[in-house]
């Protein structure tokens, strides 16, 4: 009988484990790392934003669930006897292929994005600064290479045109779930074999909570796409304010056109538009939501102090 071991942490990983359950074949362990990890392209330990209880997943399903530490400990967890498949959905290390080779049937990631576009980091974030129309989940199977495996199958969905990062998270998580239920079974039986994926490559860097700093001097479109693609569950846009820091969790761009004369970062209330503005390098926008390190929503303060500006150095 096929057994799948589980690599993952996140809410894809808790998807791609309940369609497993689902299609009848036994899921032997999840291997897990916290809500915070060591990784090669940060000296800090990386937050993991979609973090999600494994753990609490496996204890109520009866699955055994191992805290990572090394792939050698992982092994020597699994009594030398590694399932038949591991499936790696909401990962964030490489994969060795001395670990691969463990598995007869190798290893299968989960990528969100239509390989080979956004090969590499934060695929999803950037189908939304890269101002793409459509993306999706991709199943491959994962070589030495970054995201270049041959592919299983590839789920679409469309990019709207003022789509959320949070949307597509949902969006990418049911496809993910999607792809199991419709491939794994052809998988176990060798039935559905990979094939070679075409196409011109494109590469996504990794990035960083730090790179959603907010520049006023930027027009007002390209702003709100920052603040789209930063959103929840990722830790949002930023800017400072009075020596503070400010998360912007929502803004929009007004229906019609407003001409402002004012700095960049400059806070205002006009009559055509009920809520705040903030004047940027081209037009203005919307603040809908913001909030202080608290989370406490601070619109109220801000409307009280129009005319002054977010700091823009």
């Amino acid at each position: 009988m096929a057994e799948i071991l589980l690599l993952g942490s996140t809410d894809v990983t808790l998807a791609v484990g309940e369609a497993v359950l689902a299609t009848g074949v036994k899921l032997t362990a999840v291997v897990s790392v916290g809500d915070s990890f060591s990784i090669s392209y940060s000296n800090i330990p990386v937050t993991n934003s979609r973090f999600a209880d494994v753990a609490g997943w496996c204890s109520a399903r009866g699955v055994q669930f191992i805290p990572f530490q090394s792939y050698e400990k992982m092994l020597e967890e699994m009594k030398g006897a590694p399932a038949s498949l591991c499936l790696v959905a909401g990962w964030y290390h490489m994969v060795p292929r001395a670990v691969r080779d463990c598995f007869p049937l190798g290893a299968i990631g989960f990528h969100a994005s239509l390989l080979p576009l956004l090969r590499g980091g934060a695929p999803l974030n950037w189908a939304i600064l890269t101002r793409l129309r459509e993306t999706g989940i991709t199943m491959f199977q994962l070589t030495d290479g970054m995201d270049d495996g041959p592919i299983f199958g590839q789920r679409r969905f469309p990019v709207t045109e003022y789509a959320t990062i949070g949307e597509l998270v949902s969006d990418s998580v049911s496809a993910s779930e999607d792809l199991v239920r419709e491939l794994l079974p052809g998988i176990l039986n060798g039935h559905v074999r990979p094939m070679p994926q075409v196409g011109t490559a494109s590469y996504a860097l990794q990035r960083r909570p730090e790179d959603g700093r907010i520049d006023w001097k930027h027009p007002a479109t390209e702003i709100d796409r920052l603040v789209r693609a930063t959103g929840k569950p990722y830790p949002g846009a930023f800017t400072y304010f009075e020596g503070r820091k400010v998360i912007i969790w929502k803004t929009g761009l007004p229906s019609e056109r407003i001409l402002v004369a004012g700095s960049a970062g400059q806070l205002c209330r006009l009559p055509e538009v009920e809520g705040l503005l903030v004047v940027t390098g081209s037009g203005v926008l919307e603040i809908k939501d913001a909030a202080n390190e608290s989370g406490e929503s601070i619109i109220g303060h801000l409307k009280k102090n129009t005319q002054r500006r977010f700091d823009n150095s």
